[in-house]
């Protein structure tokens, strides 16, 4: 298989061995067949025995940043495999652990061999050590899991590094095709062709209905420069880049020291530049159009000369010039067929050509949305334009909407028949990662950067590829773009994205990577690369960095994004910083970091990431308390979830509005959304969000009394959890069940299993699920009449609820520990806590924790010997529990008004 690293190491555990070298998995001696997704997920895991491998690392390494749906399903049959291949059960595992929310680890002992050296094979130029245990990059992800906790969920930030962007200009025809070994070989570096940078033209009349004539020019030039590869054309966003931070307008000339600085960043041996006017005279207008080239090495102009065409036909103008700019740098002239490949990479209509260049120029401006229009009203014009199909898929990938850009990229791919061989694959590229398809986009990349192996951006995307499905080929292309002469091997791009290969291996390296990155950008004065190097700093979770060094991380990160004006950077690092302060259990930051990226992801449009933020806020309001805030920001995510298609996500925010409404006592509701979002959850398969929502279902039917149906719910539940092997769910909906046994008159046996719950969550330091079993095993205890264990077990647990920002839980413990000092006599205690309780209830509108309640205060108050106080408090409770619908909770109330009424008869 490609990207192998020979003489890996080997790993034994039971009768199997695990070969990384051979990359093969054999059973006693005999060869056990396991395709290529399980086994390196297999992989993964056997590298860290007894650690969790987090679902964010498992998907970073195998699986797209923006796939959900997809990486879900395909997580789900790759685990199956493995299981499959190592003949391991999901309920009882003898090596495949799975975590819920969190990942899988391997429990099987490990032993690691060393490896086979093969003489034939050299040592590989970059090896991954035992890999650390490393959160997501998000910062947020950890304590926001991908699917919801038994009580609130958050979607995972968003995480974005753009190594070098998309490059949709008019470049085609490779030249002489280079072979993979001088690709690729450390000891033959590969030719590098002289590097041109097109800067644009200056408008000299300065009518701004003229403008789009510089970039219209500048790309015409590109293409006709770029049409037999003798030179290589630095791409559009990297000039654009480097404009902004200089900041450079279009000139006639530039001075020495602005020509040194080019050399360095973008790169350029030559630029290009000059200026354009309008002719005077009657009939067509025409153009002058002056061009100057100065080589950046001696500061000296190589040529300076004027063409003179009509507007009507630009091109041609600009063909003129590339070929006398041709001959001045020594490059003879295109061949026809180069001449008519780079016309059928320009539009057939001059007007199509004024959209597309303007969206390209708004694409490099950080501003998809307008980009997105422009290319769009190009397309209108020319729906035959394979380029403008292809810059509107990357406006609508950055903006979130992946089916979107597969469709245009698709088309796209249709059209690109009469392109040259560099544009096709660019747009093959793109194809295969939106749909996606790693392996092909890979494949892709990989034949782009061997017959250009000096071009440092189609490097940059075979890596950015590589990263997700193997790391290790990711950094040993790395390592070949780094042995590229200066300034190209030192770009910082280059240590930006093996940061990136290094974060769930080995976050010191991560981070040192990071830090390498952001040295050379700031040398650079580029504020885009500053703010992506300090976002990632910002983002690695563990290594050396403190807490309060991320902070400091974050903020630099939204600053220098801010100055660069790439607002969907300022709201990304805004949202790692909100998950930073999450993490810390500030609420209040990061609720108003996730506003304001919510904001700006409203502003530029960027679907993903206002579904994404609308979810985090969602998740913190329903965790502080605030249902309708929470209503609010899940129902948005839902829409934006909806536009995107992603069923995942609505099921699983539709499955947290029907929490809300619950907790409002507003059970039809709760059923209506449960129901809307287990049909979205069964048209993509997915168990575990169905799982979740039977849970839902449960509760809801719990509440209402009906404890055969809910019975049914939770132990579907429980068997789709044990079929894709959630065993910290399953463990979560036992504890459902658990309650549901005390209901039906079992605390005895409900407390075995709740106690075993409890080890279980306390062992995996899941503080909110632990406390939750907690809470579950003082009413058990309760019910037994075990009002002293009831006790002691609320002192034990007094500080985990102090230390949650799980409102309902409090809550919940809060009531339980009321009736435990009722239990033993503490009225004092149990009245003020059920006070304060019913307060927060009342205030926080949730109504099954004020039902619950009154019945307590109805009970203290038949204690202190109020029997007709709370008979009457009794009667008004029941009416109002089954006027809702809860009826579990009237059946209590008459139960308890009953057993007041003999009370009364007797005395």
């Amino acid at each position: 298989m490609p990207g192998v690293t020979p003489n890996g190491p080997r790993y034994r555990f039971g009768p199997f061995e695990l070969n990384t070298g051979e990359e093969s998995l054999a059973r006693n001696g005999t060869r056990v067949k396991v395709q290529d997704l399980p086994y390196r997920l297999l992989v993964m895991l056997v590298e860290r025995p007894g650690e969790i491998v987090t679902r964010e690392e498992v998907r970073q390494r195998l699986w797209p940043e923006n796939t959900f749906v997809e990486f879900d399903n395909s997580l789900g049959v790759a685990i199956r495999k493995v299981r499959d291949s190592l003949n391991d059960d999901a309920e009882a595992p003898r090596y495949v652990e799975t975590v819920p929310r969190r990942g899988y680890r391997f429990v099987a002992p490990v032993t690691v061999l060393e490896p086979v050296r093969s003489p034939d094979l050299p040592l590989p130029t970059a090896s991954v050590t035992k890999e650390s245990s490393v959160s997501s990059p998000n910062g947020a992800t950890e304590a926001a899991h991908p699917y919801p906790r038994r009580k609130y969920w958050l979607t995972a930030a968003l995480v974005l590094l753009l190594v070098g962007g998309a490059i949709y200009g008019f470049r085609t025809r490779p030249g002489r095709l280079a072979g993979k070994a001088e690709a690729l070989s450390a000891e033959t570096p590969p030719r590098i062709r002289r590097s041109v940078a097109v800067l644009g033209f200056r408008n000299l009349p300065g009518h701004p209905e003229d403008n789009w004539l510089s970039p219209a020019f500048s790309e015409m030039l590109n293409t006709e420069l770029a049409s037999d590869g003798a030179l290589r054309m630095l791409p559009g966003e990297d000039v654009a880049r480097v404009k902004r931070d200089l900041p450079l307008a279009d000139e006639d000339s530039l001075a020495k020291a602005t020509l040194d600085r080019l050399r360095i960043s973008p790169g350029a041996d030559l630029v290009v530049l000059g200026s354009y006017t309008a002719l005077p005279g009657n009939g067509e207008r025409r153009i002058r159009l002056d061009v100057r080239v100065q080589e950046t090495l001696r500061g000296e102009t190589l040529t300076e000369k004027s063409f003179t065409g009509s507007e009507a036909n630009l091109f041609e103008l600009a063909v003129e010039a590339g070929q006398s700019l041709r001959q001045s740098m020594g490059i003879s002239s295109a061949s026809n067929e180069a001449t008519l490949q780079a016309r059928a990479a320009l539009p057939s209509n001059q007007e199509a050509t004024r959209f597309y260049v303007e969206g390209k120029r708004r694409l490099w401006a950080f501003d998809s949305l307008l980009a997105r229009d422009l290319f769009i009203k190009a397309i209108a014009i020319d729906p035959a334009y394979p380029l403008a199909h292809a810059a509107l898929s990357e406006a609508w990938y950055r903006l979130g909407y992946t089916s979107k850009a597969r469709n245009e990229a698709e088309r796209a791919r249709s059209l690109s028949e009469h392109l040259g061989l560099e544009d096709r694959l660019l747009i093959e590229g793109q194809y295969y990662v939106t749909l996606p398809d790693r392996a092909k986009a890979i494949e892709t990349y990989q034949n782009l950067f061997t017959q250009f192996p000096d071009n440092l951006d189609y490097g940059l995307r075979l890596a950015d590829e590589q990263r997700v499905v193997n790391p290790q080929d990711a950094l040993r292309t790395l390592a070949t773009l780094h042995r590229l002469p200066a300034p190209y091997g030192e770009d910082p791009r280059i240590d930006l994205l093996e940061s990136r290969a290094w974060t769930v291996q080995d976050v010191p390296k991560a981070q040192a990577a990071a830090a390498r990155a952001l040295q050379v950008a700031k040398a650079q004065g580029s504020s885009v690369l500053v703010a992506r190097s300090y976002g990632i700093l910002c983002q690695t979770m563990g290594g050396t960095i403190s807490d309060t060094q991320k902070i400091q991380y974050c903020d630099a990160a939204r600053q220098y994004a801010r100055s660069a004006g790439n607002r969907d950077e300022v709201a990304r690092a805004s949202n790692d910083l909100a998950g930073v302060y999450f993490l810390q259990g500030r609420m209040e930051q990061a609720e108003t970091m996730y506003r304001e990226a919510f904001g700006i992801f409203r502003q530029t449009g960027d679907i993903d990431g206002i579904a994404t933020t609308a979810n985090n806020l969602g998740g913190v309001a329903l965790l502080r308390g605030n249902l309708d805030e929470a209503a609010r920001a899940l129902s948005a995510a839902v829409t934006s979830f909806r536009e995107q298609d992603d069923k995942d996500g609505v099921a699983l925010a539709l499955y947290n509005l029907g929490e809300v409404a619950r907790r409002r006592g507003d059970l039809k509701q709760a059923f209506a959304d449960y129901e809307e979002g287990k049909t979205a959850a069964q048209e993509i398969t997915d168990k575990s969000a169905i799982g979740y929502i039977l849970t839902g279902v449960g509760d809801a039917l719990l509440d209402r009394g009906d404890l055969d149906a809910a019975r049914k719910s939770y132990e579907e539940a429980l068997s789709l959890r044990k079929q894709t092997g959630e065993l910290q769910l399953a463990a979560e909906t036992e504890l459902s069940l658990s309650r549901l046994a005390i209901e039906e008159g079992h605390a005895a046996d409900a407390e075995t299993v709740i106690r075993k719950c409890n080890e279980q969550f306390h062992h995996e330091n899941q503080s909110d699920d632990e406390l939750d079993s907690s809470i579950a095993l003082m009413e058990a205890l309760l019910r037994e009449s075990k009002s002293a264990t009831a006790e002691k077990e609320r002192k034990d647990n007094q500080a985990l609820a102090a230390k949650s920002v799980n409102q309902l839980l409090r809550l919940q413990f809060d009531l339980v520990s009321a009736r435990a000092h009722l239990a033993t006599g503490d009225v004092t205690s149990a009245s003020m806590l059920l006070q304060r309780t019913l307060r927060s209830a009342r205030a926080g509108h949730l109504l099954g924790i004020e039902l619950e309640t009154q019945l307590a205060l109805a009970e203290l108050k038949k204690k202190l010997g109020q029997r007709v106080e709370a008979q009457a408090d009794l009667v008004a409770l029941e009416k109002l529990a089954r006027g809702k619908g809860f009826g579990l909770i009237a059946g209590k109330a008459l139960s308890a008004r009953n057993s007041s009424t003999k009370e009364i008869s007797v005395n």
